[in-house]
């Protein structure tokens, strides 16, 4: 709880951190294995939700974009030798290098319309080359959790936002 209370919940999705706590390498062609930790820092601040609404956060992400990209920087947080990287309860110390590794923009959203990307499920354990999964066993976990929502998820009825995407997007 004490970690929570540190990081209080932000109004939206624009202005919110997005942090992995789960340790993946990041592996040379020689083979180097480095371990690091990622977080998505935003660049803007949020709209703030609109009370009432059955999608409230949703509906206020579909309002600002409506006004131009979004931005979060992705930091990557450099471990070192000693740091836990099996168990994502445990924070690295504070002062681990960070490397500065670019920006992601949100130019653009889509409806749940078919074609749109709409029957993707998130697996962490689908990595790219040069990146490997640690042997934390919250991967497995999560990817397995993951497929699991993703099939409850694609049965249920899908309940549209308040505030059309099609109206706003630029």
């Amino acid at each position: 709880m004490a970690v929570i209370k540190q990081h209080p919940p932000t109004p939206g999705f624009a202005d919110s951190t997005y942090s992995s706590l789960i340790t993946f390498f990041f592996v040379t062609e020689a083979g180097v294995r480095t371990p690091v930790r990622w977080s998505f820092v935003p660049m803007q601040a949020a709209l703030p939700p609109r009370a009432g609404t059955t999608n409230s956060l949703f509906d206020a992400l579909i309002r600002q974009m409506g006004g131009g990209s979004l931005q979060w920087r992705l930091l990557l947080t450099v471990g070192q030798p000693g740091d836990p990287l099996t168990d994502a309860t445990l924070p690295w110390p504070a002062d681990r290098r960070t490397v500065d590794a670019g920006v992601l923009t949100l130019t653009k959203i889509e409806t749940e319309a078919p074609g749109n990307a709409r029957d993707v499920n998130f697996d962490p354990l689908v990595l790219p080359d040069g990146i490997e999964p640690s042997d934390d066993p919250l991967l497995s976990a999560r990817s397995a959790i993951y497929a699991a929502s993703y099939r409850a998820r694609s049965g249920e009825p899908k309940t549209p936002s308040e505030v059309q995407v099609n109206e706003v997007a630029p």
